[in-house]
């Protein structure tokens, strides 16, 4: 029902908010009471990791955004495109799409019947796409509710040149 999706929606924002609290919190770090004070006497900066609060979506949990980026981009490129989904895999995206895609109510529109990865047929690559009860469909972003689930987190950004699809190399076929 629509109240039901407000409210998850409104729940998840709550969470966020407390993540996003909590990983201010950790990256300033603060006295742990375990009394190893030995990088602080290092000349070196301690690295600044990010403890995020585990995210479970369906049967799946994940304990870092990097961990969530890493099982999705496996799916997207991994899978046969135009196939449904098995119902483990349903699970874990519907509820991603449904906690925490800022656009979900739209994406989901009449209802779900699976979800497919298929060829975007603007960016011809790879996307998430949520197939609707009427046989209509609409593409959707992982990255974006991981965004929401993992408050703070950001995609890191490539040097440009570095990653991507096409370009040099043998068989690139730049365009």
């Amino acid at each position: 029902t629509p109240a039901a999706a407000a409210a998850a929606v409104a729940a998840v924002a709550e969470v966020g908010q407390k993540r996003k609290a909590d990983a201010v919190e950790t990256e300033t770090g603060g006295d742990d009471g375990d009394g190893d004070d030995a990088a602080a006497a290092s000349d070196e900066p301690p690295a600044k990791k990010v403890k995020y609060e585990p995210v479970s979506l369906g049967p799946k949990r994940f304990d870092s955004p990097d961990e969530m980026i890493k099982y999705f981009s496996w799916i997207l490129n991994n899978m046969t495109v135009n196939q449904d989904m098995n119902d483990y895999e349903f699970m874990v995206v519907d509820q991603c799409l449904r906690t925490a895609h800022p656009e979900a109510e739209k994406k989901i529109g009449c209802g779900v019947k699976t979800f497919q990865i298929r060829t975007h047929p603007e960016h011809d690559s790879r996307c998430y796409s949520v197939m609707r009860t009427d046989g209509s469909c609409e593409d959707f972003s992982y990255r974006k509710c991981v965004e929401v689930l993992f408050p703070g987190w950001t995609p890191p950004v490539r040097p440009s040149g570095a990653g991507g699809r096409g370009g040099g190399g043998r068989g690139g076929g730049g365009r």
